[in-house]
């Protein structure tokens, strides 16, 4: 039997970070010192929702033997983040390379809209899914990164992206960077929580979403989760034999074990389930491509997300079809009763769009450490 990268043994990491930890484990540890919860309360507020970098900064706040307790004894280091570019994109959007202090590198995105503000994370160093349309593919499988890696990632992106004066913008969070979401779906949930909860970002389940190339397992993990963000799932092809050759994890996995899972997937009232489906010229683009889709879309609650293909120089093969191709194809699914958009991909000049990251950037980059 085939064994998949993803099927073998992932090193834990070790958790040496405030934001490694939930509250509540946070706050135990606090009480079991002979500290209280009020001040829990405090510092972790202090650092999800204000990015506290520095135990002393809470002088005034908390006590001195609690500042002396953080910074002396707890082990909990504020900031896994060593330094980070930044890559503006022409459209709005900026794309960031962070440098984590435990080692590895990965990519993640701000991208500002008229009411909201999304931000797109990594969950891994590299990926092992190997996606033949995903530059990130091509890196291979680095690592998983810590509740506080992925968190950091927002933390660091949130303060540079701030409201208008007067206005408050709606923040989404989602998985679609670097990595395979449900590889690393214990470490994913445990940042969500610190984005969920109340002394935190504030952010609601509904405006977090996870996108997975398809690992069943999991995806039946999640729908059991007390905090579950909504889902995505990457299809990519409407058969077996194409879907396989572009997404190994189809031969694990084939679509009707898929798509039998995502019809017992439970939704809440209004939630649909989104399909992303990348299209790539004379792969996935004909009529009968858009026929099948239709037929594995009325078979469950879902919004058809279609994406054209963003080309890299890893996959040169596979290119973006025609407009023409895109509209008739969008056009096809759409008369046949399917809720479908294309999705157009922010930050394609500084290879920030979806299937692009793979640390590398195409303008010069400030860097900040």
């Amino acid at each position: 039997m085939e064994t998949f990268a993803w099927q073998k043994p992932v090193a834990a990491h070790s958790k040496v970070y405030f934001l490694d930890h939930s509250f509540a484990e946070i706050e135990a540890v606090l009480l079991r010192h002979g500290f209280k919860s009020s001040s829990a309360q405090i510092v972790y507020s202090a650092v999800v929702r204000h990015g506290l970098q520095d135990y002393a900064d809470l002088k005034g706040r908390i006590s001195k033997s609690l500042i002396l307790w953080l910074t002396e004894r707890s082990g909990w280091a504020l900031n896994p983040i060593a330094s980070h570019a930044a890559f503006p994109s022409d459209d709005g959007s900026t794309k960031y390379r962070v440098v984590f202090t435990q080692g590895g590198e990965v990519e993640c995105v701000a991208m500002p809209f008229e009411q909201r503000l999304t931000f797109c994370l990594s969950s891994q160093v590299g990926c092992a899914m190997g996606c033949t349309f995903c530059a990130t593919g091509s890196m291979g499988f680095g690592r998983n990164l810590s509740p506080a890696e992925i968190a950091a990632q927002v933390l660091l992106m949130r303060p540079l992206h701030p409201s208008p004066r007067g206005q408050t913008i709606r923040t989404n969070i989602v998985f679609m960077g670097m990595g395979e979401p449900l590889h690393n779906l214990t470490n994913v949930l445990s940042a969500c929580g610190h984005f969920n909860h109340p002394l935190g970002l504030v952010i609601h389940e509904r405006d977090l979403a996870i996108s997975t190339s398809g690992l069943v397992p999991k995806i039946r993990e999640l729908a059991s989760s007390r905090l579950r963000p909504q889902l995505m799932v990457s299809i990519a092809a409407t058969q077996d034999a194409d879907r396989s050759a572009v997404m190994p994890v189809n031969r694990a996995y084939p679509l009707e074990e898929l798509l039998t899972t995502l019809e017992s997937f439970p939704l809440r009232p209004k939630e649909r389930i989104m399909l992303s489906y990348v299209l790539i010229r004379g792969v996935n683009d004909s009529d009968d491509d858009a026929d099948r889709l239709v037929a594995m879309a009325k078979r469950i609650a879902c919004l058809v997300n279609l994406i054209p293909m963003n080309e890299h120089q890893a996959a040169p093969d596979m290119l973006e079809p025609r407009e023409s191709r895109i509209q008739a194809f969008a056009t096809r699914l759409i008369q046949a009763g399917v809720f479908a958009t294309i999705r157009r991909s922010r930050g394609r000049d500084v290879a920030a769009a979806c299937g692009q990251l793979v640390r590398k950037g195409r303008k010069n980059a400030d860097t900040f450490c």
